[in-house]
């Protein structure tokens, strides 16, 4: 279990906060806004109701016992900047901020963000990249360079094993795993000699050109 103290509660924030305590984190959140606050402090360990951009606020609610504090202010550029300064001065270990402009993000990055985030950036490329490619159905960017993504088993791949496929050696990809949408289950790490049968999805892993190839030839 990890402890994350969310700082701003508009959707994104709220959202994170919900997800980061559905997978049994420790979470304190804060804003300046009662009524957000007041709507998770039922749900999270710590809820305060304070000005983020004020040091005091900041001291006070232990910040930097937190593993990580994730700054969602998106709608005052300034104010996210003067919280990351402080957070950075509070010595907590790691420090998430969202962007909202590649201008913002180099800033960020400069006075010591250790990771700057784009939401709707970065989920409009997902969406695009899985409605461009019918075929897939989940997509995770590792790099410019490489990705991995699950695929539905094409017609005719149906009857035959990852060995006689050879995706490996034709694509330079590898499969990491095997789900069957049927029966909800996912076999990581798949033998060679399994045979793929209808209704099920495979997550293969590697360079984004040999990836576009194998959706080509699929």
């Amino acid at each position: 279990m990890k402890t994350f103290c969310i700082i701003g509660l508009g959707r994104f924030g709220q959202t994170l906060a919900l997800t980061l305590v559905r997978n049994g984190h420790q979470v304190m959140v804060i804003d300046a806004n009662a009524e957000a606050v007041n709507l998770l402090s039922d749900v999270v360990t710590n809820a305060i109701i304070g000005d983020p951009t004020s040091e005091s606020v900041l001291r006070a609610s232990g910040v930097k016992n937190y593993d990580c504090a994730v700054v969602c202010v998106s709608d005052n550029i300034n104010d996210s900047i003067l919280i990351t300064l402080l957070l950075k001065d509070l010595n907590v270990p790691k420090v998430v901020v969202r962007a909202t402009s590649d201008l913002h993000k180099r800033v960020l990055e400069k006075i010591g963000a250790d990771l700057v985030v784009f939401p709707e950036q970065d989920m409009g490329e997902k969406l695009a990249y899985m409605l461009e490619k019918t075929n897939v159905m989940e997509y995770i960017e590792f790099s410019a360079e490489y990705s991995i993504v699950e695929i539905k088993i094409p017609s005719s791949w149906l009857g035959k094993t990852i060995i006689e496929l050879d995706v490996r050696k034709r694509y330079g990809l590898t499969i990491i795993a095997v789900s069957d949408e049927v029966q909800g289950s996912v076999d990581i790490s798949p033998d060679p000699s399994r045979v793929f049968q209808a209704g099920e999805s495979v997550t293969v892993m590697g360079a984004n050109k040999s990836i576009e190839r194998l959706i080509k030839h699929m």
